[in-house]
């Protein structure tokens, strides 16, 4: 009979929580990342739109605010990471895809642009 392994639920405990810091620092970082580089993209078309005196300026300032603000909050584990043992925590299946990540923020800006232009536009004050 094959000796029956104990089990260890601090060990268990201990392999949770280095999974959950390393995906939420990798990923939240590469996220906040990306999010930054999107966010960047609409402030300069928000700043050609300005230029030109456009309507559509002050929405895509608000949302650049917005976004750079989520991003910057999402990046502090991260940050922190990077900071304390100089590289991000590896994970070990999980490959994310800068265009899955700029997909995912492009829906997002698509979206709070939208409404942001209806409150502005269109908003009942």
């Amino acid at each position: 009979m094959p000796p029956v392994e104990r089990f260890d639920l601090e060990a268990t405990i201990a392999l949770i929580l280095n999974a959950l810091s390393a995906v939420v620092c990798t990923v939240g970082f590469q996220a906040a990342v990306h999010g930054l580089i999107v966010a960047l993209i609409i402030c300069l078309v928000a700043l050609i739109a300005m230029k030109r005196q456009s309507k559509t300026a002050q929405p895509l300032l608000v949302v650049f605010r917005k976004i750079s603000i989520f991003c910057v909050v999402l990046s502090v584990p991260g940050v922190i990471c990077l900071v304390t043992s100089g590289k991000l925590p590896q994970v070990n299946q999980l490959e994310l895809n800068s265009f899955g990540l700029i997909g995912l923020w492009a829906l997002v800006t698509a979206h709070l642009c939208m409404e942001e232009m209806n409150h502005q536009w269109f908003g009942v004050e």
